[in-house]
């Protein structure tokens, strides 16, 4: 009659994962996981500079403007404008704009608007190299999505004032998870989308009146 002895033999224990390691592996995916999320949520500041003189006619207001783009050569634009919006001009005519440095003139229509849609033409003539142009922009009332523009102003006196322009696009975050099946399709438990926000600073004006 055989008797069962208990055996001396311990079985064998999973390994376990070294507590600095897991430390690191915790602190990895956290930073991981905040430069996902700082990617898509931008900050830019690099506006173009404009120093505006205006002066205004009775029938005609008109703009000579200093500009220096961010990563560009600054440049002189000079606008004409009808000041009478209910006048026959400005039913056809939005403004009319010059610059001497490109030689390059631009007559601007109004936005036409065909349903939801916004039809404009710009007619231009380059005279250092003698070459007309026809450009039209097509869009619809929602062309510019879930965008949000404005500008700033800050009258310093009567005569001067500061603008500042900013935009700013943005998305929601949303999830999206999976149960049941067998996972071979590749479909992860959970997609995690942390939405985005793009805020820029465009444009800063000096605007003086004289």
């Amino acid at each position: 009659m055989s008797s069962s002895r208990p055996s001396n033999r311990d079985d064998a224990a999973p390994e376990a994962v070294p507590e600095a390691d897991s430390q690191d592996y915790s602190e990895d995916s956290t930073d991981e996981l905040i430069e996902r999320i700082l990617e898509n949520y931008e900050f830019k500041c690099h506006p173009e500079i404009r120093f505006k003189l205006k002066h205004k006619l009775p029938q005609l207001a008109l703009c000579a403007c200093y500009s220096k783009p961010w990563q560009a050569q600054p440049r002189w634009r000079f606008t004409m404008k009808p000041v009478d919006l209910d006048s026959r001009t400005s039913q056809y005519v939005r403004s009319l704009l010059l610059v001497p440095e490109t030689g390059q003139a631009a007559l601007f229509s109004r936005k036409i608007n065909i349903n939801v849609f916004r039809l404009q033409f710009v007619l231009g003539y380059n005279w250092k190299q003698r070459t007309p142009s026809l450009d039209y922009k097509l869009t619809t009332k929602w062309g510019d999505g879930p965008r949000l523009k404005r500008k700033e102003q800050v009258h310093v006196s009567e005569a001067f004032q500061l603008r500042a322009k900013w935009n700013m696009q943005a998305h929601l975050p949303d999830l999206e998870g999976h149960l049941g099946g067998s996972g071979s399709d590749g479909n992860t438990a959970v997609d995690v989308d942390y939405g985005g926000v793009s805020f820029e600073v465009s444009q800063l004006d000096g605007v003086l009146e004289i």
